[in-house]
């Protein structure tokens, strides 16, 4: 079984407050993505150390308890360094926060909460090969 070609864009999908993940996970997956969603940082780490292969994406907010999205991020591009990364944030990215992090890790899409889906859907789109 080869873990390259698998028939869906799978994208794992981290924020703290459930009701933003589980409506970004409904959404996704009536655009035709494969989503796992998940609120605690540690766990979405553990799952990404053992299913690295099988995600296109990971969509993580930047402020959540016990682990930030940017560290969150690092320790992500550390295991599979060519995973494309969007952040979401309700604020204004703090320059010296950013200036820490960055050039360290790579984010592909920098995104404003709120997004409506559709918006989202198309950013996705601009990164990932749909078919």
């Amino acid at each position: 079984m080869t873990s390259s070609h698998h028939e869906y864009n799978s994208i794992l999908v981290l924020d703290d407050e459930f009701d933003i993940v589980t409506i970004i996970k409904h959404d996704l997956e009536r655009h035709g993505f494969r989503v796992l969603s998940f609120t605690d940082p540690h766990l979405a780490l553990k799952d990404f150390q053992i299913n690295a292969e099988n995600y296109d994406l990971i969509i993580s907010d930047v402020r959540m308890p016990g682990m930030n999205g940017f560290e969150f991020l690092r320790k992500v591009k550390e295991i599979r360094p060519d995973i494309k990364v969007f952040l979401m944030t309700a604020f204004e990215i703090n320059n010296l926060e950013f200036s820490n992090v960055i050039p360290s890790i790579k984010v592909d899409e920098f995104v404003p909460k709120p997004i409506t889906m559709e918006k989202l859907g198309i950013i996705i789109k601009k990164h990932l090969k749909v078919f």
